[in-house]
């Protein structure tokens, strides 16, 4: 089906393959440890934690955009934005068979002239 094909429908998306506390399968991972996502009258909430020794970094919560694939309702990524202090990330998740994978686009526009960066991890519940 071609994207500008897909039917308007009014029954709501089953998040439920996205919801829940993930925790990335490499335990020394640098980037995100964990992950949690929640329902929240029909919208899928993110909140994120990054890698520090003593206390993962709570980077705050943000309304992600849930997809679907081909004409099914059922929810198998997202796309989340997050903007702080000069630095932009874009996560972008699919789910399948248990398994969360979550590519990150990081652009750093804070003068530091750090160059832009990519990343891809697996998380589970």
């Amino acid at each position: 089906m071609k994207a500008d094909q897909q039917p308007s429908v009014k029954e709501p998306l089953d998040l439920s393959p996205l919801v829940g506390d993930w925790s990335n399968t490499k335990p020394d991972s640098s980037y995100l440890v964990r992950v949690v996502l929640t329902e929240q009258d029909g919208r899928i909430l993110l909140r994120v934690y990054g890698a520090n020794e003593s206390d993962p970094i709570d980077w705050g919560e943000v309304e992600a955009v849930p997809y679907t694939a081909g004409t099914s309702l059922v929810a198998r990524g997202f796309h989340a934005f997050y903007n702080q202090d000069g630095i932009e990330r874009h996560l972008v998740a699919n789910e399948k068979q248990e398994i969360l994978v979550i590519q990150s686009y990081t652009r750093y526009l804070d003068g530091s002239g750090r160059t832009s960066l990519f990343g891809r991890e697996f998380y589970h519940r």
